[in-house]
């Protein structure tokens, strides 16, 4: 059970990056999205947003997404999911918790390096496959090149809030349903670095309460 709740958390660590960075970039290069959907990704700056993460094999998992525009990012599982991903303009690292086990690579030196800079060629890592009106949604299929894997991604025609995420794997479905999300400030720079647990003991585990402590909501 462990090393499949691990395997989960590594695929999503790569997926949830590609859709980051649909959220940092898709506004200049995509010309098949309607312009409510790119005004609004374009215009994202920090956001805080529950969210709940099913799968094929009925795990259930909640946490929080954090988006600290241009640099930062901290994908926030609450227990029992053992792992925390995070981002910075240094560094992208995934902590198991279980197993005090951090592995972390040089954003600068990896090929998401594209979360650093401003003139990515976004067609060469992706290819938007169908950007679609169904119901009250705005509904977004984009495919990663490097990984090969597709994801969907649905927003509010309303609210232009991003309502889930499916992540289309071999054997898995994984599914991220969003609650409501907010526009927040002053956001705590700790929670986007994730130190050597070797040198610094066992990384702080934050909850929905603890979170909320380190930014506030824009009102």
């Amino acid at each position: 059970m462990v090393m499949q709740i691990v395997k989960l958390g590594s695929a999503f660590f790569k997926h949830i990056l590609m859709i980051i960075l649909v959220f940092m970039t898709l506004n200049a290069n995509a010309r098949d999205i309607s312009t409510e959907i790119k005004s609004y990704i374009s215009n994202i700056k920090s956001i805080a947003v529950e969210f709940t993460q099913t799968d094929s094999m009925n795990q259930e998992f909640k946490g929080m997404l954090i988006i600290d525009k241009p640099y930062k990012f901290r994908c926030n599982y609450y227990e029992p999911f053992p792992i925390v991903i995070v981002g910075n303009k240094n560094y992208i690292s995934l902590y198991d918790y279980e197993m005090n086990n951090l592995s972390r690579v040089k954003a600068a030196e990896n090929i998401f390096n594209f979360l650093l800079v401003d003139n990515i060629d976004f067609e060469k890592q992706f290819q938007v496959i169908s950007a679609i009106e169904q119901g009250e949604n705005y509904v977004i299929s984009v495919k990663s090149n490097d990984l090969n894997k597709t994801s969907k991604i649905t927003f509010g025609k309303k609210t232009k809030h991003i309502k889930q995420i499916q992540i289309f794997e071999e054997d898995n479905i994984i599914t991220l349903e969003f609650d409501k999300t907010h526009e927040i400030n002053n956001v705590a720079n700790e929670l986007f670095i994730m130190k050597d647990p070797d040198l610094f003991g066992r990384a702080a585990r934050f909850n929905k309460a603890d979170l909320e402590k380190k930014f506030n909501i824009v009102r």
